[in-house]
């Protein structure tokens, strides 16, 4: 009678194992769509209720328990999710450098000639006007105007490429462009994920491993850890528990259950300020206009003054590091590069027409007599800077000369060349477009500050280089898209929920539930029957 009583309960413990796993192939199809789900199997074991049972066959049979869950285990494979997680914060780079590439690319479109080289292109235009009618104020006053829409064209662009940089970091100097810029919402969002992280670790530790809650807790575990890939590249160390220690660069940022490292950022001012000794700002920096470090939470600690350096995946190592080879081993494209490049062309532009309107030898005409020539002036400039000099010109404060823009400023534009001496001088010659013609030779004039392109050319360059390098990286993000969906397809193989799969298991444990059952119904029905023999 005992060895049927222990047969009930050995049976009745077989239906209550078979049921709890039918319960999990039930979950596992319950979650095959669900994002970072991954499958789980119960294991089985044999299970004793005695301790040692010697060769005695009587008491090994007593010591049979039947079956147990000796644990579900979770599908999982560490070295792709690890693999994963890296070529994750690479695309994530190469989409925030892309996003960049194309604001560049909408910034300097010229398909309307709206822009820069369609300035330039009316400029030449007018300047050929003014050659066939060097006395005209009407061609004068128009080719002013047409040298105030470039000056002003490339004001728009500058403004425009240092709104997409503070966009993207700040203006480098306030705090409220910081807080207003991308990248500041970003490291916040990070500092969230953090936390998360630390908060799954620390239910981890505490929960047995091996069970279903620790691993749907490894689930939104892996799940966080990729969402922490996508803003920065990191390094995953796992514990025995489940629980993960995470690092950006060196520096631990999670240790199971507590962040050891926050992320903070401050403007490159404020970080120039707080150096020893101080650095001058901007002359002597050549960083990013966000400088991220990392700090102990708890004591405020500085661990890393200047973490960007240490972070160069993701969307911040996108953000941080916007640039990119262009394909000719050049200098990398971002918005600092071009307006570099803006920069230069001004500077070349003002130069160019500067020196042919001051030069010796040239003549404008009189304003109090406009039949007669004039001497020009040193100072008779045509593009001036910030400071109405000729001297540190930029796309940004490039304009023109205020005293052309005054009634009888026309004038003071120098068609006439006689030469250096001058020879053959006449006072009436006011037809006398021999400056106009060497401003015009401008227009094919290999300048050597422009890497020894014209003008034109050099602007062209520009754009393409903007366009080859939008180009590359556009492949380069399609390509490294294409290595995200085929670790995404390998991990699902590995740990998806397959429903042949499932349907296998089903079948397996109903079979063994229906069995235990009719096991259970014998024994019983045993148990009636000595029952009745014993009454």
């Amino acid at each position: 009678m005992v060895s049927l009583l222990s047969s009930l309960n050995m049976t009745a413990n077989t239906l209550s194992v078979n049921e709890k796993a039918i319960s999990v192939v039930s979950h596992n199809v319950a979650n095959m769509n669900t994002e970072g789900y991954h499958k789980q199997r119960v294991n089985l074991q044999t299970r004793n209720i005695a301790g040692a049972i010697g060769n005695n066959v009587n008491n090994q049979i007593k010591a049979n328990g039947g079956v147990k869950i000796a644990n579900v285990m979770r599908y999982n494979d560490e070295y792709l999710n690890n693999y994963y997680r890296t070529q994750l914060s690479e695309y994530s780079k190469l989409g925030q450098q892309l996003e960049g590439l194309g604001d560049l690319a909408s910034i300097l479109n010229d398909l309307e000639g709206t822009g820069i080289d369609g300035a330039l292109s009316d400029f030449y235009k007018a300047l050929n006007n003014l050659n066939e009618y060097p006395a005209s104020s009407t061609a004068r006053i128009n080719f002013i105007e047409t040298a105030k829409t470039l000056t002003s064209t490339m004001n728009s662009k500058y403004q425009q490429l240092q709104e997409n940089t503070t966009k993207a970091l700040g203006d480098g100097v306030s705090q409220e462009s910081l807080e207003n810029s991308k990248i500041y919402v970003q490291y916040r969002e990070l500092n969230n994920k953090l936390e998360e992280l630390a908060s799954v670790n620390k239910a981890l530790i505490t929960t047995q491993t091996g069970t279903l809650e620790a691993n749907n807790l490894l689930d939104k575990r892996d799940l966080i850890l990729n969402e922490i890939a996508e803003f920065t590249d990191i390094k995953v160390v796992e514990k025995h528990n489940g629980a993960v220690n995470l690092y950006i660069g060196d520096t631990a940022v999670v240790k199971c259950a507590e962040v050891t490292g926050k992320l903070e950022i401050q403007t490159a001012k404020s970080y120039c300020d707080s150096q020893n000794p101080p650095i001058t700002y901007p002359d002597d920096w050549d960083g990013e206009n966000a400088v991220i470090s990392i700090v102990n939470p708890d004591t405020g600690e500085v661990i890393n003054k200047n973490a960007n350096a240490q972070i160069t995946s993701g969307v911040l190592g996108g953000l941080l590091h916007f640039a990119t080879d262009n394909g000719t081993g050049e200098n990398g494209v971002n918005a600092a590069t071009v307006i570099q490049s803006l920069d230069k062309l001004a500077q070349s532009i003002a130069d160019i027409f500067n020196d042919l309107n001051t030069r010796n030898g040239a003549y404008c005409i009189n304003p109090d007599d406009t039949t007669k020539l004039q001497a020009t002036t040193a100072d008779n400039l045509i593009f001036v800077g910030a400071d109405g000099t000729g001297q540190g010109i930029t796309a940004g404060n490039i304009q023109i000369n205020s005293d052309l823009l005054t009634d009888d400023g026309c004038w003071k534009i120098a068609c006439a060349y006689f030469g250096d001496p001058a020879t053959n001088f006449d006072e009436n010659a006011i037809g006398n477009a021999q400056n106009v013609v060497d401003m015009l030779g401008t227009r094919t004039q290999k300048i050597a500050d422009l890497d020894g392109m014209s003008l034109e050319d050099f602007y062209t360059g520009l754009v393409g280089k903007v366009a080859s390098a939008g180009s590359n990286i556009k492949s380069l993000y399609e390509t490294q898209g294409e290595v995200i969906n085929s670790i995404e397809s390998k991990i699902k193989d590995a740990t998806g929920v397959d429903l042949n799969e499932e349907l296998v298991d089903l079948v397996k444990y109903q079979t063994a539930y229906s069995a235990a059952a009719q096991v259970f119904n014998t024994c019983n029905s045993c148990l009636d029957v000595l029952m009745s023999l014993g009454g």
